[in-house]
This record gives structure tokens, sequence and C-alpha cells, in this order.
């Protein structure tokens, strides 16, 4: 009975094991024919050594298909320095004078871009195997526009990092990208009959062009009269009718192509980085300064507490409980409604500010978009996306000093300059609140649509009368008040100037926003512009804003 047990044990044995060699078997065999290729594949890349070529991702088109990245087909110089020790030592001394990182142990890397045709037949005579002029897709090049609103995507990882590529990166995304890559033995030679690969995805997955609001002529306008006149600062414009963003413009800018030179260690960049330039100051908040008054001169209209010819006396300040505000522009004696707009009279706006009540002003702050994100596709806060800026509740004002600063555009309240576009839009398109859209459309390679994007409702928020009165309220602010170097003598134009004070102190004096923003032209608006200056180069905010209007007039026809 025992020596039965144990043959049926051994029996047992032998058959579990075979069955495991059987597996194994199996597994060498799907091994060795469905998966030889790809493992095979697999080993050479680990004796490679690569540089990508192209991340081969979607394009950022404006409205009419222009490319906003400026991106181009070049024809490149890579240098692979782990094998420039393999040349002839006269080739490596040559090309250590103009490449010097080439004789340095380390990764390969793209050297020259835009290699001439002379030029590459210089190098393909070079006697070294270190290298190559092949063929490359740059996807910035100097001539981008719009960078803080496109973003950009890391160098290493071609993932999207801010902005446009970031909050799409999914859809811009394309397959594995192109790579030339050496194939190189343990002893840092190139592997016969291997040498370089270029490899390309084989995957039917395509990425998607995105398609913008933005129109380039117009973009472009825009960056050139800021290059000269505006050292920080931001400029939206937006159809008042639709919502849809046209242009949008921060400064100081940077370029995407030389990326990886702003994170140097170099003291030219480390003072780049200094003046912030990946900051996309079109959507971070600022004190409104007297931009807001747009908001209570509404209020006052459409509630009937006061009308164009009222008159108020300003005798240079007001006082409210035991804080005295000047007028910055005044004393302006007896003025009527319009003509304090006009000259921006502080005393008159928080009189009114007063009479209306800060329940009032709340109201019509947040019905004209203020106080809330706009909802435009550029990240949140916290990624360096869109803020909400800020309007204070009525119980955030206990006291009349609280509502008399928010009345002048001071204080706790802010505003980013896309939220004033947006409320400026509110008067040029006959009273109605609208979405501000940015990204139109996805498209295919091909140029098919894939997905359109919509503009959103719009909410009747003034009455037409009210709407004309504040445009005739505008028009005076460029005739004879505090925006006369707006006026133009080509267009009819009309807007409101903003002064803002802050805590910033620069050589001694305290640094102040200028702010403009208005119709073009007035009538039967084509467009709104907002300009913010933080650190002017030249003028003002209104005088940047009638070389905008007439720069971009022909375009709007």
């Amino acid at each position: 009975m025992q020596r039965l047990r144990r043959q049926q044990r051994v029996l047992f044995m032998a058959l579990f094991c075979s069955f495991i060699v059987g597996l194994l078997l199996v597994r060498l065999g799907y091994i060795q024919v469905f998966r030889s290729s790809r493992l095979a594949g697999e080993a050479v890349r680990q004796r490679a050594q690569a540089v990508i070529l192209n991340y081969n991702r979607g394009d950022v088109l404006d409205r009419n298909g222009i490319s906003l990245l400026g991106g181009k087909d070049e024809k490149v110089l890579v240098v692979f320095p782990n094998l420039m020790d393999k040349g002839d030592e006269g080739t490596i001394e040559i090309v250590s004078n103009f490449i010097p990182q080439a004789t340095m142990p380390g990764t390969p890397f793209i050297a020259l871009h835009g290699v001439e045709p002379q030029e590459e037949e210089i190098f393909k005579n070079l006697v070294t195997p270190g290298l190559v002029v092949t063929k490359a897709r740059r996807r910035y090049g100097p001539e981008a526009l719009a960078t803080h609103v496109t973003g950009h995507i890391g160098a290493s990882d071609g993932e999207g990092k801010v902005g446009l590529e970031l909050v799409f990166n999914r859809e811009l995304k394309g397959p594995s990208p192109t790579i030339l890559a050496a194939i190189i033995d343990g002893k840092k030679n190139l592997i016969e009959g291997l040498g370089y690969r270029l490899w390309e995805s084989k995957e039917l997955h395509q990425p998607y062009n995105l398609v913008l609001t933005i129109d380039y002529n117009i973009q472009k306008k825009v960056e050139e009269i800021m290059d000269s006149r505006v050292a920080r600062g931001a400029v939206v414009v937006m159809d008042p009718r639709s919502g849809d963003i046209l242009a949008m413009a921060s400064r100081p800018n940077y370029l995407q192509a030389r990326l990886p030179l702003y994170l140097s260690d170099g003291e030219e960049y480390k003072g780049l980085l200094n003046a912030q330039p990946f900051i996309n100051r079109s959507i971070l908040s600022y004190s409104p300064g007297s931009v807001f008054k747009i908001v209570v001169a509404a209020a006052a209209l459409d509630t009937g507490k006061a009308w164009l010819s009222k008159k108020f006396y300003c005798p240079g300040f007001i006082q409210v409980g035991e804080k005295i505000f000047n007028c910055q522009h005044g004393p302006h004696g007896e003025v009527t409604l319009a003509q304090a707009f006009a000259y921006s009279c502080n005393s008159v706006f928080i009189e009114l500010a007063l009479t209306l009540g800060k329940e009032t002003i709340y109201h019509y702050a947040t019905a004209m978009g203020l106080g809330k994100e706009t909802g435009i596709p550029l990240g949140s806060a916290g990624q360096g996306g869109e803020v909400k800026g800020m309007v204070p509740l009525p119980e955030e004002m206990p006291f009349l000093g609280d509502l008399a600063l928010a009345a002048i555009g001071q204080g706790r309240v802010e505003a980013t300059p896309l939220q004033v576009a947006r409320l400026t839009s509110v008067v040029a398109n006959g009273g109605y609140l609208v979405e501000p859209r940015l990204v139109k459309a996805l498209q295919s390679r091909q140029g098919l649509l894939v997905r359109k994007f919509h503009s959103g409702p719009k909410k009747k928020i003034l009455n037409p009368v009210t709407v004309s009165k504040l445009r005739y309220m505008m028009l005076g602010v460029v005739e004879y008040g505090t925006g006369k170097a707006a006026s133009s003598n080509v267009l009819v134009l009309g807007g409101k100037t903003g002064t803002a004070q802050t805590n910033r102190v620069i050589n001694g004096q305290h640094l102040t926003y200028s702010w403009f923003t208005g119709c073009v032209p007035l009538e039967d608006s084509g467009a709104v512009i907002t300009v913010f200056v933080e650190e002017p180069l030249k003028g003002n905010a209104a005088e940047t804003f009638k070389h905008l209007a007439q720069a971009i007039y022909p375009f709007l026809i």
C-alpha cells in the first residue's frame, strides 16, 4: 500500500514538472514567434543614444488657419558627443571651436538649426561619426505670437506645461516622437549594419490642431505696439457681440524657442526671470482705479438715481466719516454727471456710491462680470491661469469708507484686464454680458472639423437707454476729459481712464497702474480694447489705446 502511494506521488510530481516545463516551452515559443521583433527592438534601444527630432504635436492656429507658433521643418546638425572621440583629431578640434559642448561627454543634442546646403556639405566631409545633418521640426519660431496664451511644452518630455499647450495637451499630443538614434556597442562604437536609425511612430492616431478666435493680424499689431510702449502690462481685444477674443498679449514677453536659456544660470537670463516674463498679466487681477466708475455710472443711470445733466459740486475732496478723500483731478466746482465722468471726479462718484448703497454697487459689479472667472480655458489660478478678481460682499464693506474706496476702484476691488474688456463689451454691444471665447474648434490635420466650441449665451444686463448714455459719457472722456490722449483724427473713439495707486515704491515714488478701456469705434463697435500698463516705455494707457485702435481698425471692417 505504501509502495503504491509512493508511486502515485512520483507520478504526480512527474506530471506537475511536465506541466511546468510545457508552460515554459509555450511561453518561450510565444516570445520567439510573436514578441521577438519587439524585444529585439527594445534591446537595440537599450544600446541607443537618441535625440528627439519632432514631438509630432498638433498646431495652434488663428481664426483663419494661420499658425501662431511659427514652427517649421528645417535641416539641423545633431551632435553625439560620446562618438566624437572616434573621429579624426583635426576634425574634433575644428568642431570644438564653434561647438564646445561637442567634445564634452553627454547626451546627443541639436547644435545648429537651419543648416544651409553648403554647410551640410562641409559637415558631411568631416571625418567623425559624431555629426549628423537631418531634418527636424522646430515647434516654436522666433515670430511666434500670443505666447502667454499658447504656452509651451517641456523640452525633455514634449508635454504641455502651461497655457493651451497644457489644457489641451491630450488633444494636441501626437503619437510617439520621431527620434534619431545611434546604435552603439559596449565600447561606444557604432554597430556595423545598424549605425544611425530614424525611429518614427507607426500608430494610426493623429493629433488635432487647435483653432483659436485670435486674429493673427490683430495680434501682431497689438504685440508690435506693446513692444514699443509697454514694459509691463497687458492688452485684450474682444469682439463685444460674440465675446471672441481677437488678441491677448502680456509684457514682458518670452520666446518659447529659447525656453532652456531662460532657465540657465546666465546673468542675462536671471535678469529676464526677475521681470517675470512667464506671467500672463491679462488674466491676473489688479486694482482697476477709475475704470470701476463705469459700474457706478451704469448703476446710477439704470436705477434713475442720476441722469446726464444732474448737477453735483466738487470742492476737491469729500469727507466720509472721519476720512477725507481727495479728488485726483479737482476741484471741479459745479459739474454734471457726464462732466464728472469725463473728468473722473472722485468726489462725485463717491457721493453717488453712498447714495446707491453697497448692495446696489455689488449687484451691478457682479452682473457686469467682475469678481468671477470668465471661464476661458487657460487653467486655474493655481496653474498660472485665470484669477477671479475681487468685488467685496456688502458685509465685507462695514464702513462707509470701504464703499467710498470701492466706488473709485481702490481698496479690495480687483479686476483682470480680460474682465474689464468684458465689462466694456456690455456698453459696446447694447447692454449684454457675453461669454469670452478663446478656442473656436478642434480640427484634424487635414482641416476637417472635429469639435466646435460655441459662443456662450448672452445675458441682458442694462437697458439700451442706459448704454447709449454711457457711450455718450465715454465720448466726453476722449474729447475733453482725462482721456484726451486717446483722441483720434481717424476714428470716433470713447472709453474710460483709470489710475490705481499701489503699495509698491520705486525710486521713492509710489507705483501707479494706468488703465484705458474703450470701444472701436464708439458706435457700432467692432471691438473693445482694454489696455493695462504697470510700467510704461512710452506714453500712457490712453495714448497706447489710440495707436492700437487705429492699427487694428482696418481688420475689423
